[in-house]
């Protein structure tokens, strides 16, 4: 595979939400997926998130953040064209990588209820739903 896997700065945000919406199964949130939120979360957490060029082409991305006490992945995304290459665990690896170094004692991602091919990809990747919580959110 040559994919190109890198930090993930500003600039590359227009081709990272043209991704996500055109992705079925990812929640795009109007406060915290907007350019100011995604620059809040590049500052606050310094090459964590990646994307990955095919050829000058956004092939796909990943978002890694922390609170200090636990990791989060979210938005991980591969254009169809180059699913099933392993370009998603790769990018998952390297998040992984930057969130170890952090000492964190685990990383949660959220997985939206209906989206059946990324229940099943993050399933067989080794990733498990937590029955002990439940997420309830409020928006601020």
């Amino acid at each position: 595979m040559g994919v190109e896997i890198r930090e993930m700065v500003l600039a590359d945000y227009e081709a990272v939400v043209a991704l996500w919406r055109s992705t079925p199964g990812v929640d795009i949130r109007p406060v915290t997926d907007s350019q100011d939120g995604i620059e809040r979360l590049l500052a606050r957490n310094p090459g964590l998130s990646v994307v990955a060029f095919d050829d000058g082409n956004l092939a796909g991305c990943a978002l890694a953040s922390h609170d200090g006490r636990r990791g989060f992945l979210q938005h991980v995304v591969v254009a169809p064209a180059l699913r099933g290459q392993g370009l998603a665990r790769a990018m998952i690896d390297r998040c992984l990588e930057g969130l170890r170094e952090h000492q964190l004692g685990w990383v949660h991602l959220d997985v939206v209820v209906d989206n059946e091919a990324g229940m099943a990809f993050w399933q067989k990747a080794g990733w498990q739903p937590v029955d002990t919580l439940t997420r309830l959110s409020r928006a601020l």
